[in-house]
C-alpha cells in the first residue's frame, strides 16, 4: 500500500528523527549547500539534450533542480561533475543543492507537498523503499531511459529495484574492507594481510604492543598499558554493519524488503556479536569506545582497521606504507556489508515533460561520466565508467568484493530500523556489545524487541 496525503508529513517528521544511516561515510563537514550554474560549451550532452529517451524529440532550454546529501570532499567532486555537465551544453542548466541526507530528504518531501518537487534526487538503496511507499518516486521516468542491466554492476542494479520495479539509476557502490599499515606489518614480521577470522585475531595480537614492547601473544603483556593496537573499527552503527556481514557469512540474512516481523537466529547472531566483543575484551586488540579508527590509523597507533572506500582519497598524506585487503572471511562464506547510491526522479503534482526529458538526459550523462566520481573513492556502478576511471590506491580490495557485497533491504521502515541516530535498534545493539560487553543472548533479545517495536509502531 502506498501512503500519500496527510500521512506524508508524519513520515517526513520520522525522516527528520532518523538521520541517514550513512552518516559517518565520507567527510566530517556538515550543512553544506551548493548551486551549480550553466556556463556554455558543447559535448555529447548537447546532442543527448536534443533527443532524450522517452521524452520530446527536442529538449527546450530549461533549468532543472538536483538534490543530494553529500558533504565535504564528496560534495566538491559531485559539484565539479554538475559544473562539467552545465559547461558541456547550452540547453539544460542544473541547479544542485546538497545538505545532510536527512535534511535533504525533509526538504524533498516539503517541496513535494508544495507542488515543487526537484527533478532529480539522490539517495541510498535502503532509503528508497520509504519513498516508494509514499508514492513520491516516478518509476516511469527510469523506464523511459531504456537502460540495459548489462551496463551496470548487478548488485547495484538489483538494489535499485523495489517489488521488481526499477526506481532509480545506480551511480556507485560502497563497502567495508581492511586497511593495514605495511610498515608495522614488516616490523612485526607479518608478510600478508589476514584473510580469515583466526588470522585476523592472530595478526592483531602480534600488532598490539604494550608500553614495555611486548605484544598480546607474549607472557607478561600488560593490557592496561597498550601503546599500539592491532585492530580498530567504528563502534557506532558500523559495528552493526559488521554484524550484518558476519550473519551473511553464515548464510543468514533476516532482513528483507517485505519483512513485517523479525525473528533472529540466536546462535548465528550470537556468534557474530561474540566475535566483535572478543576483539575488545578477550584478545584486547581493539580499544574500548574507539571513535575514529581512520584517525588512529593515520597516526600509526592502530595497525589495521575496518572502514569504507570513502576513506581512500584521504590517505595521500600519510608517512607510512599502507594497503587494503578484502574483508576477512570469519565464517563459512564471503560476505560484506555495503550500500549503493542511486539517482531517482521524484513524482510531480504538475509534471513538465520537457523538464522530465532534461532530467533524464542529465542522469544519463552523470551515469556515463561517473569515472570522475571514482576520484572520491567511490566505485562507479556503470561498468564502462568503472573501466575508464582512475583507480585510487587501495580500491582493488573493494572491487574484489563486488560479487558478494550485501545491501540492507529497501524496506519502507529501513531508515527507522537501521538509523544511525540514537535511539535506534542498531545503535543500542552496537553499544551493548562494544561498550557494555553484555551477554550476546541478552543483546539479541533486546535487539529483536527494539526492531519489532519499530515495525509495530510505524
Amino acid at each position: 500500500m502506498r501512503r500519500k496525503g496527510s500521512k506524508l508529513l508524519a513520515v517526513a517528521m520520522a525522516v527528520i528523527a532518523a538521520a541517514s544511516m550513512m552518516s559517518g561515510c565520507g567527510d566530517k563537514d556538515t550543512n553544506t549547500s551548493a548551486s551549480a550554474q550553466s556556463s556554455g560549451g558543447s559535448s555529447e550532452a548537447g546532442s543527448e539534450a536534443s533527443s532524450a529517451k522517452g521524452g520530446s524529440s527536442e529538449v527546450e532550454p530549461c533549468t532543472i533542480t538536483y538534490y543530494g546529501g553529500w558533504t565535504g570532499a564528496d560534495l566538491d567532486k559531485m559539484q565539479a561533475m554538475v559544473d562539467d555537465f552545465n559547461s558541456s551544453q547550452e540547453t539544460i542548466n542544473v541547479e544542485f543543492t546538497s545538505l545532510q541526507w536527512s535534511e535533504i530528504f525533509t526538504k524533498f518531501l516539503a517541496d513535494y507537498q508544495a507542488g515543487s518537487s526537484p527533478d532529480v534526487v539522490a539517495m541510498h538503496t535502503f532509503e528508497m523503499g520509504q519513498f516508494v511507499d509514499m508514492g513520491v518516486l516516478d518509476a516511469k521516468q527510469v523506464e523511459a531511459m531504456e537502460l540495459q542491466e548489462s551496463d551496470y554492476v548487478k548488485t547495484a542494479w538489483d538494489g535499485c529495484k523495489y517489488e521488481d520495479t526499477l526506481y532509480g539509476v545506480p551511480i556507485d557502490l560502497n563497502m567495508h574492507a581492511l586497511y593495514y599499515n605495511e610498515d608495522l606489518f614488516k616490523a612485526a614480521g607479518i608478510e600478508k594481510a589476514p584473510a580469515t577470522g583466526e588470522e585476523l585475531i592472530d595478526t592483531a595480537m602480534k600488532l598490539t604492543i604494550d608500553s614495555n614492547g611486548k605484544n598480546a601473544t607474549e607472557d607478561g603483556f600488560d593490557k592496561d598499558n597498550i601503546e599500539q593496537y592491532g585492530f580498530g573499527f567504528l563502534q557506532n552503527h558500523h559495528a552493526f554493519y559488521q554484524t550484518y556481514s558476519m550473519l551473511n557469512q553464515q548464510g543468514y540474512n533476516p532482513f528483507t524488503d517485505d519483512m513485517k516481523e523479525i525473528t533472529l537466529d540466536t546462535d548465528k547472531t550470537a556468534k557474530a556479536i561474540q566475535f566483535i566483543e572478543d576483539l575488545i575484551y578477550k584478545y584486547n586488540v581493539t580499544p574500548v569506545g574507539e571513535k575514529s579508527p581512520i584517525d588512529d590509523f593515520k597516526a600509526g597507533t592502530v595497525a589495521m582497521i575496518i572502514d569504507g572506500n570513502w576513506q581512500l582519497s584521504g590517505l595521500n598524506e600519510v608517512s607510512f606504507g599502507w594497503n587494503t585487503a578484502e574483508y576477512p572471511q570469519i565464517f563459512d562464506e564471503k560476505a560484506v556489508w555495503g550500500a549503493a547510491e542511486l539517482l531517482a526522479f521524484p513524482a510531480s503534482k504538475n509534471p513538465d515533460e520537457n523538464k522530465q526529458a532534461a532530467a533524464r538526459t542529465f542522469v544519463k550523462w552523470l551515469s556515463e561520466n561517473s569515472a570522475q566520481w571514482a576520484l572520491s573513492g567511490q566505485i562507479p556502478a556503470n561498468i564502462k565508467a568503472q573501466e575508464e576511471s582512475e583507480k585510487l590506491k587501495g580500491i582493488d580490495a573493494y572491487y574484489a568484493e563486488m560479487d558478494y557485497v550485501k545491501f540492507l533491504p529497501a524496506n519502507p521502515l529501513s531508515v527507522s530500523l537501521f538509523s544511525s541516530k540514537a535511539p535506534s535498534p542498531i545503535l543500542t545493539m552496537a553499544q551493548d556489545a562494544t561498550l557494555n560487553a553484555k551477554d550476546p543472548a541478552e543483546i539479541i533479545e533486546q535487539f529483536e524487541k527494539d526492531l519489532n517495536d519499530v515495525m509495530k509502531n510505524n
